[in-house]
């Protein structure tokens, strides 16, 4: 090939390369997919937080060494409930309304990494990932579903926060290995009393008017039960304003304890419920109906496994409760005479406390003891919580609300008076004349007893409006309560059943204090 031929080759070549490249244009790289996420939202599909119909939320316990598995859903029914905690209703829609919406807005800001080995450092281990054994590293998995298909709307990790920057997490969808840096403001709890009504008698301090303490402890012998500590304390006030009085107190050396007092009103104020327990359908319906404890062997068992042993009367026309930890009454000014019945104790974990012994199809009993309670013993760092079963029932009690208005008694007209005669004595006629007239003092009366007539109907009205409203709150109170078993904490049961020692206190060890702190006389 001559000089001529190779640069003729030469100058086509570059004239087809001029040529692409002004139709390609220049070679620019492309950005990896991951890159290009950043500033996008995690979920952009996911848009009416209405649509979220179910929650879970996964997280791990250090003080426990275990993972806590939390949901809550919708149901059929429309009703929000805890499936994990026997299916508890929930009261907390609103904290899920703000969950979602606040699950929409969340960004990928930053890409922080895009390796698997990365998990750990950033805290987005997925927390039930097979490959997690000492779950160092794992995060809190938050997923949210419709209710149509069970579709996942938004599932994310969320790691550890990033230092330096308040409010930014590490965050990870599970189906992803990169790990991005997003401002997180959710707040996600995966206790019990943080989803439901935990204010369990719904209870105004200042309407109480009289508490019944009955303590005692049935104790259990070869023998048979038997009875201890029994004795009974009543306090009692007739306003919100007057001060709590104890019964049978030796006025001249004792005085009632009012610090202990404002803690056993505080408790009844404040009662929470840490957990519970489903009561059979039968008795359920039978206490719904105010048709009292219907007892089979089955009722009878499940009430006895909790400490409450049903017993005849004297009379063996009838059957009564008795409580293993006694009995505590707390009646209203509204006529609502609270029962509470104190049963076993129970100690467990957490989840234990709130839902019972969940057990397992594969569990294997370890030497006598129960499947759950061998498991649990392996756990390291394993903390038993001490807590109290609970029965409640409401009764109406019309003796609260005072007694009924009296209807006013009418006056009687006054007798026919005699005329006087002719020959009266003129003295005795002017003593007469200085009597009061008895037809207008009757006529006085009588006006008085027309406004006592109008306010005596407006104060029987009112009477039964408290009648009604008393009645009505006694039946909604008892069909929440007849579904199930309570679980208090050891804390609010120390407080609830006190007893004369704490209740009372001398007068004279409080009259000492008080000279000891007075200023000297000048």
């Amino acid at each position: 090939m001559n000089e001529t031929v190779r640069t003729s080759i030469f100058v086509a070549g570059a004239a087809l390369s001029l040529l692409a490249a002004s139709f390609l244009g220049p070679a620019v790289p492309k950005a990896p997919a991951e890159f290009s996420q950043v500033g996008k939202l995690f979920f952009p599909d996911f848009k009416d937080p209405d649509e979220a119909k179910s929650l879970q939320v996964v997280s791990y316990n250090a003080d426990t060494a275990s993972l806590r598995i939390f949901g809550i859903e919708q149901g059929p029914d429309k009703i929000w409930r805890i499936p994990s905690r026997n299916n508890y209703p929930v009261d907390g829609k609103e904290r899920l309304g703000k969950t979602a919406t606040s699950i929409l807005g969340i960004k990928r800001e930053t890409l922080a990494g895009q390796r698997k080995n990365q998990h750990v450092e950033f805290g987005v281990l997925d927390p039930l990932g097979e490959s997690v054994s000492d779950y160092t590293g794992v995060g809190n998995r938050v997923t949210l579903k419709d209710g149509k298909d069970g579709k996942t709307l938004a599932d994310l990790i969320i790691g550890k926060e990033v230092k330096g920057r308040s409010g930014f997490f590490y965050v990870r969808n599970p189906a992803e290995d990169q790990t991005y840096i997003a401002k997180v403001s959710l707040d996600v709890s995966t206790k019990f009393a943080d989803w439901i009504e935990p204010d369990l008698l719904k209870l105004e301090s200042s309407k109480l008017r009289t508490v019944v303490i009955e303590k005692h402890s049935v104790e259990f012998t070869p023998e048979g039960g038997k009875m201890t500590g029994k004795e009974t304390n009543t306090i009692s006030r007739a306003s919100s304003t007057d001060k709590w009085k104890l019964d049978d107190i030796d006025d001249e050396k004792e005085e009632v304890n009012e610090d202990e007092v404002r803690k056993l009103i505080q408790a009844l104020d404040d009662l929470k419920i840490v957990g519970v327990r489903p009561k059979n359908d039968r008795l359920k319906k039978s206490l719904q109906d105010d048709a009292g404890l219907r007892l089979d062997d089955r009722t009878r068992r499940e009430l006895e496994e909790i400490g409450f042993f049903i017993v005849p009367l004297q009379n063996r026309k009838g059957m009564k409760m008795i409580s293993q930890e006694g009995d505590l009454t707390a009646v209203t000014e509204q006529g609502v005479a609270y029962d509470l019945h104190f049963g076993a104790v129970f100690s467990g974990s957490e989840e234990e406390v709130e839902a019972g012994f969940i057990k397992k199809s594969d569990d294997k009993p370890e030497g006598d003891k129960k499947p759950e309670e061998a498991e649990d013993d392996k756990k390291p760092n394993s903390k038993k919580i001490k807590s109290r079963y609970l029965f409640v029932q409401a009764q109406f009690s019309p003796e609260a609300l005072g007694p009924k208005p009296e209807e006013p008694v009418k006056p009687e007209p006054p007798a026919d008076e005699a005329k006087p005669d002719a020959a009266a004595d003129a003295g005795a006629a002017e003593n007469a004349a200085d009597k009061p007239d008895p037809k207008k003092a009757y006529e006085e009366a009588l006006a008085k007893y027309d406004v006592s007539v109008q306010k005596h109907k407006a104060d029987v009205a009112a009477y039964d409006e408290k009648l009604k409203a008393g009645e009505k709150l006694v039946k909604d109170l008892n069909r929440r309560f007849a579904e199930w078993y309570y679980v208090i904490s050891g804390d609010s049961f120390e407080n609830l059943r006190q007893g004369r020692k704490t209740l009372v206190k001398e007068k004279a060890a409080a009259e000492k204090a008080t000279g000891e702190n007075a200023e000297p006389q000048r």
